[in-house]
């Protein structure tokens, strides 16, 4: 009997550590792919098969289904987190041949970005999947979700789509982009680009 009542007290304790893991949103297994150390190309085959956000030139290419239930999640201020794959080419048709030359060994690049969501606020670890390294750590208030028409007809997009960290609830998507491109703005607004979409993509 008491055998008996020490494996159920064992089984009772994993399954609270078990509902205490999973009480964050954190699926393990974008842990064990956020921890792995490859090339761009490896990464993205990586993240692509497994529950994580691969965002490449032309937008969410995979785990749409995952962005939006982290997404419900977090809007009804449930704890929850997401891993998203930034996949970066370097394209030599809009750059000098000097600076592509440079800059081509270089390429591709994939990012790591997890989010996580405590019930209140919001962090994000980044690093290049070719390093161990965390390249930025940083806590925000709030996820803003901006969309919008292409900035000008020749976009290679017709209409865009951001989720956005910031700390400011009221910022606008032209505000934080005039922030970053008008050197008249006073001071460079906070925040980071966690999802990015485009509907009409007219690239390659």
């Amino acid at each position: 009997m008491r055998k008996t009542l020490a494996v159920l007290l064992v089984v009772s304790m994993l399954m609270i550590m078990a509902s205490c893991a999973g009480g964050a949103g954190m699926n393990k297994d974008i842990g064990k792919v956020f921890a792995t150390v490859c090339s761009a190309d490896e990464a993205l085959a990586l993240a692509k098969s497994s529950d994580v956000v691969v965002i490449e030139e032309q937008g969410c290419t995979s785990g749409q289904k995952v962005w939006d239930s982290f997404y419900k999640d977090v809007s009804a201020g449930k704890a929850a987190s997401v891993l998203v794959a930034d996949y970066y080419t370097l394209d030599n048709a809009n750059m000098s041949e000097e600076l592509y030359e440079q800059e081509k060994d270089q390429y591709p690049q994939l990012y790591f970005c997890l989010v996580k969501f405590d019930g209140k606020k919001y962090s994000i670890d980044t690093r290049l999947s070719t390093s161990s390294e965390s390249e930025k750590q940083e806590t925000y208030n709030c996820l803003q979700h901006y969309t919008g028409d292409a900035p000008t007809e020749d976009a290679l997009y017709d209409k865009y789509e951001y989720y956005v960290l910031t700390d400011d609830a009221d910022v606008t998507w032209d505000e934080i982009m005039a922030s970053m491109l008008d050197s008249s703005t006073p001071e460079f607004i906070k925040h980071y680009t966690v999802y990015s979409n485009f509907t009409g993509w007219k690239g390659k």
